[in-house]
């Protein structure tokens, strides 16, 4: 093409002339509407522009052929010399694979050997017994994305389905609880792998399942809510754990209400305790603070915390797995270092402290004395009289043959009853 250009421009002295391309009508030669006079007869014009106009000729038009089918040659040549390939390597199939296989294997390991070397792991040891003993242990991603200067907060897990099979782990927000169950499932699953750990020391029996309960995530698509999801997921658990499994629970039960929660939460513990079946190896994180009085009824249920430090009105969050439960979330400290505006920060601590007194007196018993001034907590008393007449009215109304006349005199009716309260 440049070829072409240079002698065309050389011919008819148009020195602006230019050769492109475009889908319509391929290959042509621009010029300027300064050297229109100077384009010779046997060109054929195709297009008028502002300030130019494009031709093409009877050699360019050859030009384009020869290209246009070149590249249909080279796509049957490359397609014919692909099937040929693939015929001539048919008897080798099978030892290709091997060696594709065995390759794999290589460069696993060898990412195994450099990971290790890297990130200074140990050797996992494997023992007969269901035991999973981890001494420094760390989170293999987190601890890579850390501050510069910042290490990592390593923690001892401790689990024998025969002694200390289930840790009931309390503790803050953003304290480091999912962190610790999250690194505990990846040592276990990283060492059966064949790979070191990121632990000072890792003593493991076999695991035939790993199971976890962390995060939520609606399926509105099929009618099924955050709660719906969390149960789905924890019966499949329960019908499916070994005493050869880890089971991984974070937070169970928070999707319903309070004592809903506490209740499920509570039975869960107590079946994975208690199995006649299995009695899997378990890690449960919760704000469930009640769950610490199962330590007291069951011999292989373990409290522990995860650790801060109270600084004048500030909180440390010191990330050290410790044995104990633990009363406190510091939830309202979570939610001033979020950003929340500080009104609303100072607010739920006035509400916190009105809560806490209303519900216990200084034996801990409930206290029902205590008003929580500018707070409506219910509509009226739960004992109030008044309750239980406008209850019974409501309960004998049959709505199917009530006319609107009659749902007006029943509602003038609870109305005159609420009145007397005043």
């Amino acid at each position: 093409m440049v070829g072409i250009q240079k002698r065309e421009s050389e011919a008819t002295g148009i020195t602006s002339l230019k050769i492109g391309f475009n889908n319509v009508f391929g290959y042509y030669l621009e010029t300027t509407n300064t050297h229109k006079d100077k384009v010779p007869e046997e060109w054929v014009r195709k297009q008028t522009l502002v300030n130019s106009e494009r031709y093409i000729t009877e050699e360019l038009k050859v030009y384009e052929e020869k290209i246009l089918g070149a590249e249909e040659k080279i796509l049957a040549l490359e397609s014919r010399l692909y099937q040929e390939v693939l015929a001539n390597l048919n008897q080798y199939v099978i030892f290709l694979q091997q060696n594709a296989n065995l390759l794999a294997q290589i460069d696993c390991l060898l990412s195994f050997t450099e990971v290790s070397g890297v990130n200074q792991y140990v050797q996992p040891q494997f023992a007969e017994e269901s035991i999973i003993q981890i001494k420094d242990g760390r989170h293999p991603v987190i601890e890579k994305s850390l501050p510069i200067g910042e290490s990592y907060v390593t923690n001892d897990v401790y689990l024998n389905n025969q002694t200390q099979q289930v840790l009931v782990i309390t503790g803050p927000n953003m304290s480091g609880k999912s962190a610790l169950l999250r690194q505990t499932a990846l040592i276990t699953i990283m060492a059966q792998m064949g790979c070191f750990v990121p632990a000072k020391s890792a003593t493991l029996g076999i695991v035939d399942k790993v199971f976890s309960r962390v995060g939520a995530s609606d399926n509105l698509s099929q009618g099924e809510s955050t709660f719906m999801v969390e149960m789905n997921e924890a019966a499949s658990i329960l019908n499916n754990m070994t005493s050869r499994s880890l089971v991984i629970l974070d937070e169970i039960g928070r999707g319903t209400s309070t004592y809903d929660g506490i209740s499920i939460a509570m039975a869960i513990v107590e079946y994975m305790h208690q199995g006649k079946k299995a009695n899997p190896n378990v890690l449960f994180a919760t704000h469930y603070h009640e769950l610490n009085d199962l330590e007291n009824r069951f011999e292989r249920v373990k409290n522990f915390h995860v650790s801060v430090k109270e600084v004048g009105k500030k909180v440390l969050f010191l990330r050290k797995l410790l044995p104990g439960g633990t009363e406190h979330s510091f939830g309202i400290h979570v939610a001033k270092m979020a950003g929340m505006p500080s009104v609303v920060v100072n607010r739920a601590k006035e509400i916190l402290s009105k809560l806490e007194e209303s519900h216990s007196d200084n034996s801990g018993k409930p206290n029902k004395k205590t008003s929580i001034d500018n707070m409506q907590l219910s509509f009226f008393q739960l004992d109030d009289p008044v309750l239980e007449q406008v209850t019974e009215e409501i309960e004998g109304i049959d709505i199917d043959t009530l006319t609107p006349v009659e749902a007006l005199l029943k509602l003038h009716g609870i109305k005159k009853l609420l009145g007397t309260r005043k």
